[in-house]
């Protein structure tokens, strides 16, 4: 991927991610992934600046001046208000995975019961779930907003996509937002399934053959650009 770096963002490329983040905020909403001003959207725009939701938005009625320009340490650059309060988890997340470019945290309640019951998200081996979303890593607890939690988040990033955070919610990155915002409706969608399944029986378990395969597959469709495109 090229290297943009601050000067070279243009008006138009900083119009362009404020809309995508105002676009997805109100698609995570909308799925009840943000109950009221809970949860925080960001996008890489070069190497050295993000753009992210000020602390105390509301992602379903996001405007222009609910989105913060800030550089990597969180100094805001431009826009109204602070910076959300877990800027460190989006930091962490794109100081470690050169690939992301979008960090969604939102709390989508069946996902969010799971990690309040501190319960990991292993066990439903569906060919759809392991391909697309793959392991959910369960990060355990650390007060919300703080280096520490930023620092449990670290030890997972270069083996997972989705993350349970332990009794606060859930996160999901991509290499661009509407990748993070389709992990974030998959994680959602695997804990569900994974409630009625143990509502029923016992989860389907896949023979280790088949589960290699379906990472293989995996491996492959990560190498696109994104892959849900």
């Amino acid at each position: 991927m090229r290297k943009i770096l601050a000067d070279q963002i243009t008006s138009d490329d900083l119009v362009a991610a404020e809309s995508e983040v105002i676009s997805f905020g109100s698609y995570l909403s909308a799925r009840h992934y943000h109950a009221a001003l809970a949860g925080n959207i960001s996008v890489r725009i070069s190497e050295d600046r993000l753009l992210c939701t000020r602390h105390g938005a509301d992602k379903g009625a996001l405007g222009p001046d609910d989105i913060v320009l800030c550089d990597m340490d969180g100094h805001k650059l431009r826009g109204n208000g602070i910076p959300t309060s877990e800027f460190s988890m989006h930091r962490m997340a794109y100081h470690e995975r050169g690939d992301i470019r979008a960090v969604v945290h939102a709390h989508p309640p069946s996902a969010t019961a799971f990690a309040a019951a501190s319960v990991p998200l292993d066990a439903l081996m569906l060919p759809e779930m392991v391909v697309l979303l793959g392991p959910v890593a369960l990060v355990p607890y650390a007060t919300p907003g703080t280096e520490k939690l930023a620092e449990h988040l670290k030890l997972y990033l270069q083996s997972h996509d989705s993350f349970l955070l332990e009794n606060h919610g859930a996160l999901t990155i991509g290499t661009d937002l509407r990748e993070a915002a389709l992990r974030m409706e998959l994680l959602e969608h695997n804990a569900q399934i994974t409630m009625y399944v143990r509502q029923i029986g016992k989860p389907f378990v896949l023979p280790p053959g088949e589960l290699e395969a379906l990472m293989e597959i995996r491996t492959r469709v990560n190498q696109r650009k994104n892959i849900f495109g």
